[in-house]
């Protein structure tokens, strides 16, 4: 299913909607057809269509509000807030992750507490505000202590994030240790293992996590992720003096990201080719078919 590149971009934290009532069935037809939005809005958000999932999780909000549809509305304007972090709108992020906590404290949701509290993180983290950002991951990481497998490894690995940026790299360690053992097939996970790695100084222990990470990313077509994981190898192959594996690589990564429409990331990609006096030029080969951008249709 992470400025930090290694931070999970995507954080899916849908816990279950509660089932539409037996009330009138226009009411019931209204939710019904805002938890198929939520189910539209995510199957977007996994292949990192972000644009698509808040018109979805949008429409969703709507039906669930016409509805007053409590836990609903904390769904869709948690998922939106996640999408709004996937297009770099912390703001905006934030004030729906805000409203969303709100609904849910007073249902008394822990797991949605736990989903929200950490989509906040990510807001605080991304401000700087790095001793804030672990406080919330580690109240959502309480709040989650009998949700998901998959739920608590997020949460663990968001928090290693704020610990490496911390430079408290062996805690950190811990935790995305505790966060592999929930989740064996998380790329986040890895590729934060493999930043660890190489700030240890293990750099071929670092390669094999970015590749891992790379292979989860393209199992599951999320093209951002792919996008991510050849960055951050791209730059290991440089700091390795592997210039041709490097120079490759990164031109691949150039390359997802302008098909994703991120510029400045891709400006920066193409700096990094440049202070290496690597060449800049498009990539040399063919984009394999697991890493052109999902259809957001």
């Amino acid at each position: 299913m992470r400025r930090l590149v290694i931070f999970s971009i995507l954080l899916i934290m849908v816990w279950s909607c509660a089932s539409p009532s037996k009330k009138d069935s226009a009411e019931n037809f209204i939710v019904k057809r805002g938890t198929n939005l939520l189910a539209k809005g995510g199957s977007y958000l996994e292949k990192g269509c972000f644009k698509q999932a808040v018109t979805n999780f949008t429409l969703a909000y709507q039906d669930f509000q016409a509805s007053d549809h409590l836990p609903g509305m904390a769904q869709a304007l948690n998922n939106l807030a996640v999408s709004l972090l996937g297009s770099e709108e912390p703001e905006k992020a934030e004030l729906f992750a805000s409203r969303a906590l709100i609904i849910n404290r007073s249902l008394d949701d822990s797991l949605g507490q736990a989903a929200n509290l950490s989509v906040l993180g990510k807001v605080h983290l991304i401000r700087g505000e790095d001793e804030e950002a672990r406080r919330l991951w580690q109240e959502a990481l309480d709040k989650a202590h009998k949700g998901s497998a998959e739920l608590r490894s997020k949460i663990l690995n968001d928090l290693s994030v704020a610990l490496i940026h911390a430079e408290m790299i062996e805690e950190a360690r811990m935790h995305l240790n505790q966060a592999l053992a929930l989740n064996q097939d998380s790329a986040a996970v890895h590729q934060n293992l493999g930043k660890v790695a190489e700030l240890s100084g293990h750099h071929s222990m670092a390669e094999k996590y970015y590749l891992k990470a790379l292979a989860l990313d393209r199992k599951e077509g999320y093209t951002p992720g792919i996008a991510a994981d050849l960055t951050v190898l791209g730059n290991l192959y440089l700091k390795m003096d592997r210039k041709p594996e490097a120079a490759e690589t990164l031109a691949r990564a150039m390359g997802l990201r302008t098909l994703l429409n991120q510029k400045d990331k891709a400006d920066a990609v193409r700096e990094d080719l440049r202070r290496a006096g690597l060449d800049v030029g498009a990539p040399t080969h063919e984009v394999g078919e697991e890493e052109i951008p999902p259809a957001c249709r």
